[in-house]
């Protein structure tokens, strides 16, 4: 009962510096995640599973893009945790739709902008892909697979899921070198190649790698013409 009660304290105090401030630019990270978690399991410490599950995914957005089975692989997620803090994932991720709604793919300097956002505070590669539209508007992305800091694992299913759940006719392909420079790698070139040869008919307009403010564009460099 004492040990209730402490947690207890300890969330209200949190809970007070967030209504004190009005905003979470004072909080570590683990704390954010340690007050998210406030909302899926009640009355437990989640300070230990906090800072577990950032040690595992490397920062707060791994954690909430991440699958149920993965999360899972953390000691003290339930599957219905994972659920659930998959679903804020989810909702953080239609939210983010809204700020890429105004990006052109074929605008360089826009496209510059939005990805370094994008992927800033990343500490592992993350490949995405996003639809493209008619007019060369970005219209949806999805999440292919992640890795490590120089290096990032392909989601064959997670491809076929995303080109079966929109209708596009063309995609884009990004990601992310956390350190280091954007320019291109061997393994980035044949996973270019591997994932164009899956596209069938869809056509790759584009894979732009990010690293910091630095954008490098393999179609301007002459490697995605080889490609289609």
């Amino acid at each position: 009962m004492a040990e209730k009660g402490m947690h207890e304290g300890h969330r209200e105090r949190m809970r007070e510096r967030y209504r004190q401030t009005g905003d979470l630019s004072g909080f570590a990270e683990h704390e954010v995640l340690e007050m998210l978690l406030f909302y899926i399991i009640p009355r437990v410490n989640t300070n230990d599973l906090a800072h577990s599950l950032l040690r595992h995914f490397g920062n707060i957005k791994c954690v909430l893009t991440a699958d149920a089975a993965s999360l899972c692989q953390v000691e003290g997620m339930t599957m219905k945790r994972a659920e659930q803090l998959r679903f804020l994932g989810q909702v953080m991720r239609l939210a983010e739709k809204e700020s890429y709604l105004n990006v052109m793919a074929d605008d360089v300097n826009s496209l510059r902008d939005y990805l370094t956002e994008f992927y800033r505070g990343e500490t592992v590669e993350r490949l995405c892909i996003f639809s493209v539209s008619s007019s060369g508007r970005i219209t949806g992305s999805a999440v292919l697979g992640t890795g490590t800091e120089s290096k990032v694992r392909f989601s064959p299913s997670e491809l076929m899921n995303f080109l079966a759940g929109c209708d596009t006719e063309a995609v884009l392909l990004a990601h992310n070198h956390p350190f280091g420079s954007p320019e291109p790698s061997q393994d980035d070139m044949l996973l270019t190649r591997l994932i164009q040869n899956r596209l069938g008919e869809v056509r790759l307009m584009d894979h732009v790698i990010v690293s910091g403010n630095e954008m490098v564009s393999l179609r301007a460099l002459g490697c995605v013409r080889a490609f289609e």
